[in-house]
This record gives C-alpha cells, structure tokens and sequence, in this order.
C-alpha cells in the first residue's frame, strides 16, 4: 500500500470539501465501527462538511502518519478523521495531543495504533475444515489497517467481551515486533509471547492472520 486515505471531518467546509456529511456507509464503517465511546462519537456526528485527503506513506509508514497529523493539527475546522481502510475515526483533539505534550518523539517508537487501526468482529461459520485448522472459535477479533504499515492483519478468537482489552495488546506487541524488526509473520510460524501465551500463525481471511493456540513448548520468543 502506497498512500493513506483519510476523510477530514470539518465543522465548516474548506477550499475543495463537500459540504455536507460523510455518506451514511462511510459514518458507519468508521465513526460507528470506532471503539470510543457513544459520547466521543457524537462529537464526530457534528461535522458539517468532509474531504478525502490521501498522502505518501513512503518506506517509513508511522513517520508519514505523523508528519501528516503534524499538518492536520492546524488545519482549520478540523473535527476529527475518518479512516475506511481502518475501520475508524477519531476526534481532531487526539491530533492535537500528540505535539502538544511533547508525544511525537514517544509515537514514533510506540505508535498510536488507536487512532491508526481499528478492531473488527467477525463471525465465523465452522465448517470442518476450520476446525481441522484449530479454528474452534465462532467469534474472532480482527485487526483493521495493518495493511497501511506493510504487514497483515490479525485476528484471534473472542470468547467473552472482556477480553478484548487483552488480546487489543497482544496485537499492539506483534504489531510492533513486525514493523520495527522488519519481518512480518507468515502461516506456518509458531510464537511465544511472554505472559500471553503461544500461538501458530494461520489463515484466516485474505490479508489477515489467524493466531490459533498452540501447546508445544518450544516456540520462538517474541519480546
């Protein structure tokens, strides 16, 4: 993937903008798809006008990220960004943060995957072939705009919503052991994570990755 695509969120309508809202199924695969809360999300609903905004995401894709929230931060009317490819959106003022308390240097080393990627349930049908696969689960947890960084998306069986923090991690800890040691797992690979258990990489849908348990004892290590 060579750009990212976003929709600014403007509370008037700028030079090039539609002055009018996000199309209903765009609002519904970012803003009501986004984990924030229903109060966040109405501030999002306020925005009056929107614009597709594409930019370069280069060989370094989180430093485009925040080279372009560096520009986004002073854009006038800005409400907030939507991101299909992600499955999200965010309020304007999480922009704002990241320069205002001195955040890039610390983002660029720990990225802020809550405003750059999303989670997505999925239902899955079990047939026997997935479960000859280790896919016991109905319910999976999958991630959404990995593919804007170079790397897969994941997913990994949901048996009870409260795990969806945890497993969130999980995700953020593989996401940063891809990205920054430059090697993206594949199907086939077996993993230990520390204190989140071990795991053999499968298929799940196209681009994405299932994490299915796995028992051995011998894995390799991913800190």
């Amino acid at each position: 993937m060579t750009e990212a695509q976003l929709y600014l969120l403007l509370a008037e309508p700028i030079a090039g903008a539609v002055p009018e809202p996000l199309p209903p199924h765009l609002a519904v695969q970012t803003i009501e798809r986004s984990l924030w809360s229903a109060e966040e999300k109405s501030l999002l609903k306020r925005h009056k006008a929107h614009t597709l905004w594409t930019f370069s995401l280069n060989t370094d894709p989180v430093r485009a990220f925040i080279e372009a929230y560096k520009y986004l931060q002073d854009l006038p009317h800005l409400v907030g960004v939507a991101n299909p490819i992600a499955c999200t959106a965010h309020h304007a003022r999480w922009i704002r943060k990241i320069f205002a308390d001195g955040l890039e240097a610390v983002a660029l080393r720990t990225p802020p995957l809550h405003l750059w990627t999303g989670l997505v349930l999925v239902e899955m049908e079990l047939s026997l072939s997935s479960l000859l696969e280790g896919k016991t689960a109905a319910l999976w947890l999958r991630t959404a705009g990995y593919e804007q960084f170079g790397l897969p998306n994941l997913a990994h069986p949901l048996q009870d919503p409260r795990e969806i923090g945890w497993i969130h991690s999980l995700f953020e800890v593989l996401f940063d052991w891809m990205y920054f040691e430059g090697r993206a797992l594949q199907v086939g690979d077996r993993l230990e994570v520390p204190e989140r258990g071990r795991y053999e990489v499968g298929t799940f849908l196209p681009g994405v990755l299932a994490l299915i348990e796995w028992a051995e004892t011998r894995a390799d290590t991913f800190s």
